[in-house]
């Protein structure tokens, strides 16, 4: 009986297994013939979704450009993301490419099966992969904030220390310590790294604050004496720059150091630019020459030779720049010879290795070892023979025409300029120089990728200025010379203090002339430059120009006659044909531009601060291809009514300082190719009510609009900012296309009735907003009120929230907050709205806390209890990314914080500063049943920097022992106006302060602390170890009777500043551990 019922079962299975078979190659057949029969549906329904793809993909690009901005940096999972979209684009592209083509056979009866059966297959493919980047949209942690250490003093990432490098900065250090020693010279040849070291430094000093100011300054080869004092003034301040001036202003620095870089001839620096390094002992100066003989001539005390680097470092650098492929095999040998070939210079290593980062062959290395060895040219006066070949190496490397001519043109400027990106974006397009791009947008963001591209290569620098890069002095000699030669036929004379006109037999084949940043009065009568295509005269005292000046220029694209003392353009300007750009800016004697609407090719034109110029002329109708206008400043100039409507062309318009009507404003509203704006509303409070279309402004994508004439500075270049002031009802109106996309909004002293913001969010604006700042509205009760018709989303990408004087506040939203709002704020800042209580209430704070960076309150009531931790749940740590507390003048606040707070909360606090907090009785902790607990978990401030407590007369004491001894961080430490503050460090049962506590303090202040007895009143003889202290400030602590220091404390110590004669006699009658210690501290 068990045979058959085995053969029954098995049966039954082969049945089952049969048709599971069959129903999988069903399955299998049906979705590969769908893939051909609704193959348009599957394309149709991927390019829905990729479409919806790259619109997220531009706003994200977008927020990440504001991040940036904001020395924020993205996260890796949005970078990742960025790259798979990307990656999908292309495919995309492919797919769209095969369905057009599959389209366009069937419409001729051409056979399509195989075609339609792949575009069906990859569509569903690609399809999923896009749904799957949709459901990733939604990021965990979009960017994060660098350290602000990190951004006060950043290090420079082009600096690396080896035994040369390290030696001459030990020799600068010593000097700079030694106050015998107040002028420090350093040399070495070009590309050695002279200028790297002394910004590192630079860095350093700063750092340890051993100067109050840090100044550095470019002389460069022909010194500008005006310039370098107006650098030295900025940087303090200051509007005046005589010499007078600055030596009576750095005489009231007690420590200063100022560095000057590039030094080539002497310098009378207390005469002629006013630095009185000599008379003031506080005052010391650091400067970088290439040659030993200038530290001569300027009499240095102390001269430091910055060395080559030795074989072994030289190498150890180079593989660093190169990276692994230098240490594959078959490689290495090689890879080394060509490191040596270097001459031991880290410029030349640097653009070298990543000249050749790259390449895998091992004979595009022999190759390169080859031109390295091949000879100089020899009328390369300037620059080093080691140098020139390492450098010309790396330009021919670059990959593209594009960028070989983008870094020629770098060499343009005079040496040690700041290069905007604004300004190549301006000559390039006059000269089509990117001929494959249509719009300004997109060759300003193709500019902004080759500089990019051309930094990696070490080829440009970094500059100070946003939006600007910078050349090494050698790096654009070697620029000159490349452009001078090889068919490029650039003459480039910039700023070497030409007065007249230079001599060259070859000014035939010219094709860019550059001869800014000279003293040329006077130009010649028609030169023969047939194939110039770019001249650059700016910068110059020229006061005319010849009539017949252009006739032999037929082919001059690019034209800069800006910041010159022209009154007037050459008739003959209308032989060039083929005029791009024509910039003549500051051209402030300027009053006749006729002839500029005969230059039917222009494609930019800027005019800024040409003060002198009454009207445009109406011929400018006819500059039909014109893109870019700049009128900025133009502060006499008529626009004719009419004009701007019908440069149709325009994408770009400044008008900033210039007064924008109403009139004006509503024709601007018609340009529909306009991208960037920049416009002065100066009587925006007397606009009507709906004077602009709800159409306008629909390609728009940066935008400043202001009416208050300082606050232009204020603005970012790359942002959508909109400032008003005195805002009427009728801005809602006029102003709403630019409201909706502005991502900084200021309103000041608004003139409506509005008690909130919802008027303005709920018409769809504030969709990008990430900066509010709110000052003087006093009608503003709250910025939300939590109804059904309040947006979900209403400020929703907010990442700084400032509100100033509002006296009518009381909260920034009564009830419960909209979904969405306030997810991202970073920073939250109220000073003097004293009629908020409950600054952050419990559902505000649930919302902010995982976000916020800083925290800003001054002035405001406050509530008994600043921070209420109750009820937010135990399960995740409360403010994880808060890094700045700043509390002033919250009269009725008494204890900082309530709740249970989880471990690991606040735990990136770097500074925390509470002053004049009158009621305040419980800072770090609290009294319990006649013993004190700490009001916050173990290790909540292990990263605290800066602590200062002033102004509080009902605090008792600062820290208990287990708080102190987690201060691992803690640099700077000031207590002061404290009046009934008895101990620093109260006594904590079952915990000890240790010896080892605040390993890190630097400086120490204890000031006007009348009641102050102990410092550790467990144990008031106890002294500390004080490893890094350098700076004790001590007054009016006369009841204070000892310090926490031995005889092996603080060796670091450099300064006990003690001023008054009450003070002194007190700092004689401290008890110390022994006479040591009491030794060390005698006043003479």
């Amino acid at each position: 009986m068990v045979v058959p019922c085995f053969s029954n079962s098995c049966g039954g299975m082969e049945s089952e297994i049969g048709n599971v078979i069959v129903k999988y190659f069903w399955n299998k057949l049906k979705t590969h013939v769908c893939y051909f029969i609704y193959s348009k549906e599957k394309f149709e329904k991927l390019k829905e979704h990729f479409d919806i793809l790259k619109a997220i993909r531009d706003d994200t690009q977008q927020k990440m450009e504001a991040a940036e901005r904001n020395n924020e940096v993205i996260s890796d999972e949005v970078n990742l993301w960025l790259n798979n979209v990307l990656e999908l684009e292309g495919k995309f592209n492919n797919i769209e490419n095969n369905f057009n083509r599959m389209v366009r056979d069937e419409k001729c009866y051409m056979p399509s099966l195989v075609p339609r059966y792949k575009v069906g297959r990859e569509a569903t493919k690609k399809r999923a992969e896009a749904l799957e980047l949709l459901d990733r949209k939604n990021f965990q942690a979009f960017s994060h904030t660098l350290d602000p250490s990190t951004l006060n003093y950043p290090s420079n990432k082009d600096f690396v220390s080896f035994g040369a490098t390290k030696e001459a900065m030990r020799k600068v250090i010593d000097a700079l310590n030694d106050d015998k020693v107040n002028l420090i010279g350093i040399y070495g040849m070009g590309g050695v790294g002279k200028t790297v070291l002394m910004e590192e430094i630079g860095r350093k000093m700063k750092e340890a604050e051993t100067f109050d100011v840090v100044i550095d300054v470019v002389v460069s080869q022909n010194p500008n004496i005006a310039q370098i004092q107006r650098c030295i003034a900025d940087a303090l301040g200051m509007r005046e720059s005589s010499n007078k001036m600055l030596a009576t202003r750095l005489e009231k620095e007690k420590k200063v150091l100022i560095m000057l870089d590039d030094v080539w001839a002497r310098l009378e620096l207390v005469t002629e630019v006013g630095i009185p390094y000599q008379e003031h002992k506080g005052c010391k100066v650091m400067l970088t020459s290439r040659k030993a003989e200038t530290c001569n001539v300027m009499e240095t005390d102390v001269s430091v030779e910055v060395a080559t680097l030795s074989e072994e470092d030289s190498w150890q650098l180079f593989r660093m720049r190169a990276g692994q492929v230098a240490e594959s095999d078959g490689i290495e040998p090689v890879a080394r010879k060509v490191a040596q070939e270097c001459c031991g210079l880290p410029l030349a290593i640097a653009v070298v290795g990543r000249a050749l980062r790259s390449y895998k062959d091992a004979s595009a290395w022999e190759d390169a070892l080859s031109q390295l060895k091949q000879s100089v040219p020899g009328n390369m006066e300037e620059v080093e023979e080691k140098l020139f070949k390492p450098l010309e190496l790396s330009y021919q490397n670059l990959k593209t025409a594009e960028l070989k001519q983008l870094f020629l043109y770098c060499c343009l400027f005079r040496e040690d300029y700041d290069i905007s990106e604004d300004e190549i974006t301006r000559y390039a397009v006059g000269e089509n120089l990117l001929s494959n791009l249509s719009t300004l947008e997109n060759v300003r963001g193709r500019v902004h990728f080759l500089l990019q591209k051309l930094k990696l290569s070490c080829l440009v620098l970094d500059s100070k200025k946003a939006g600007c890069v910078k050349l090494h002095d050698v790096v654009r000699d070697v620029a000159v010379y490349i452009g001078f030669k090889d068919n490029n036929h650039f003459l480039v004379k910039a700023g070497l203090g030409l007065i007249d006109w230079p001599k060259y037999e070859n000014l035939a084949d010219c094709k860019r002339i550059s001869l800014s940043n000279n003293f040329l009065q006077e130009i010649p009568e028609k030169p023969n430059c047939p194939k110039l295509i770019l001249l650059l005269l700016n910068i110059n005292p020229i006061t005319s120009v010849p009539d017949n000046f252009f006739e032999n220029m037929v082919s001059l694209n690019v034209l800069d006659l800006s910041n010159t003392d022209i009154t007037s353009l050459p008739s003959s300007l209308i032989c060039l044909k083929g005029l791009g750009t024509l910039r003549l800016d500051r051209c402030k004697q300027l009053n006749d531009i006729n002839v500029v609407g005969e230059l039917k090719t222009l494609v930019i034109l800027t005019l800024q601060e040409c003060r002198g110029i009454s009207a445009l002329p109406e011929t400018v109708y006819g500059l039909v291809k014109l893109k870019l206008l700049d009128l900025s400043n133009c502060t006499l100039l008529q626009i004719p009514r009419n004009l701007v409507p019908k440069l149709t062309q325009l994408e770009e318009l400044y008008l900033r300082g210039y007064n924008v009507t109403e009139a004006l404003l509503v024709e601007v509203a018609s340009l529909k190719k306009l991208v960037r704006v920049e416009l002065y509303v100066k009587y925006a409070r007397d606009f009507s009510e709906q004077i602009i279309p709800d159409n306008a402004y629909k390609a728009l994508r940066h935008f400043i609009i202001y009416n208050e004439p300082d606050w232009f500075s204020l603005a970012s270049k790359n942002q959508r900012d909109f400032f008003v002031k005195q805002a009427s009802q009728s801005m809602i109106s006029w102003g709403k296309p630019f409201l909706k996309r502005a991502e900084a909004l200021r309103l000041d002293s608004c003139q409506w009735n509005f008690t909130d913001l919802i008027p303005l969010e709920s018409m769809s604006c504030f969709a990008n907003l990430q900066s509010l700042l709110i000052v003087n509205c006093h009608q503003i009760q709250c910025l939300l009120r939590s109804t059904d018709d309040t947006p979900s989303n209403a400020f929703g990408e907010l990442m700084k929230l400032t509100l100033l004087d509002m006296e009518n506040l009381e909260q920034i939203c009564p009830g419960q907050l909209p979904a969405h709002s306030l997810k991202k704020l970073r920073t939250l800042e109220l000073r003097r709205c004293r009629n908020i209580v409950d600054i952050l209430p419990q559902d505000l704070l649930q919302r902010v806390h995982p976000s916020l960076v800083e925290l800003l309150l001054e002035g405001c009531p406050g509530p008994d209890v600043l921070l209420n931790f109750e009820g937010l749940g135990h399960d995740s740590v409360i403010f994880p990314k808060l890094q700045m507390i700043r509390l002033s003048q919250i009269s009725d606040v008494i204890s900082f914080c309530t709740g249970v707070v989880p471990p690991g909360s606040l735990h990136n606090l770097t500074t925390f500063e509470v002053v004049n907090c009158k009621k305040l009785l419980n800072l770090f902790s609290q009294i319990l049943e006649a013993t004190h607990s700490r009001l916050l978990p173990s290790e909540t401030f292990k990263k605290l920097k800066q602590l200062q407590i002033m102004g509080c007369p009902c605090l008792k004491h600062v820290f208990l022992p287990s708080i102190a001894n987690e201060l691992q961080s803690l640099e700077r430490l000031e207590i002061k106006n404290n009046d009934f503050l008895e101990t620093i460090i109260t006594d904590e049962e079952g915990c000890d302060l240790k010896k080892g506590a605040f390993p890190m303090l630097k400086q120490l202040l204890f000031i006007k602390l009348p009641s102050l007895r102990y410092f550790f009143e467990g144990e008031p003889a106890k002294t500390l170890d004080w490893p890094s202290l350098e700076y004790i400030h001590l007054s009016d602590c006369l009841n204070l009777a000892r310090l926490p220091i031995g005889h092996e404390s603080a060796q670091k110590l450099k300064k006990v500043h003690v001023v008054r004669l009450d003070d002194v006699n007190w700092f004689k009658t401290l008890i110390w551990e022994d006479n040591i210690t009491k030794s060390r501290f005698d006043i003479m």
